[in-house]
């Protein structure tokens, strides 16, 4: 069974993850109840104990249901939903073991929120999302370069809100 762990800085829903060995960070999300307010706090965790997360620092811009990927050193938040049902082409990253702000990393194409993110530690792979409707489409960029990400291929089917995993072999979404 789970166990308690302990809370974030603040209430709320639709963030994302990512971490490394050490690390978990969260970042994004809305807060309820309520009108929706969307959030650009990033906390962390130290995944060896237990106890509240602390403050990382903000992302630039306010959002949820961003896709997220990560290597050892470095963790990029791609794309989101600012106000449903418009999603962001906003890509930024942090590096995992200092605290501060996100920095721009580059941008997405299409415009699109509700991705699933996967990494094998140095290539982060973006698929499913919401432009706003459902499509198809994969995109992967570099994680330890920035620049704006690239055209990978197409999932089976249009897909939204899915969820991704992954190993250093392949990935899952």
């Amino acid at each position: 069974n789970a166990t308690d762990f302990g809370d974030l800085t603040e209430a709320r829903y639709g963030g994302s993850g990512l971490s490394s060995s050490t690390r978990g960070v969260f970042g994004g999300g809305a807060t309820y109840p309520g009108a929706t307010a969307y959030t650009n706090v990033i906390d962390y965790i130290t995944i060896a104990s237990t106890g509240n997360a602390t403050d990382f620092g903000n992302l630039t811009q306010a959002g949820d249901n961003r896709g997220t990927a990560s290597s050892a050193t470095r963790g990029v938040f791609m794309g989101g939903v600012v106000s449903a049902p418009n999603p962001q082409n906003v890509m930024e990253y942090i590096t995992i073991a200092s605290t501060g702000n996100a920095q721009d990393f580059g941008d997405t194409s299409p415009t699109q929120g509700l991705w699933a993110g996967a990494s094998n530690g140095s290539r982060g792979i973006f698929a499913g999302g919401n432009t706003p409707s459902r499509t198809d489409g994969i995109q992967y960029v570099t994680i330890s370069t920035t620049g704006d990400a690239q055209d990978f291929g197409d999932l089976i089917e249009d897909r939204e809100q899915l969820a991704g995993l992954s190993d250093s072999h392949g990935g899952l979404g």
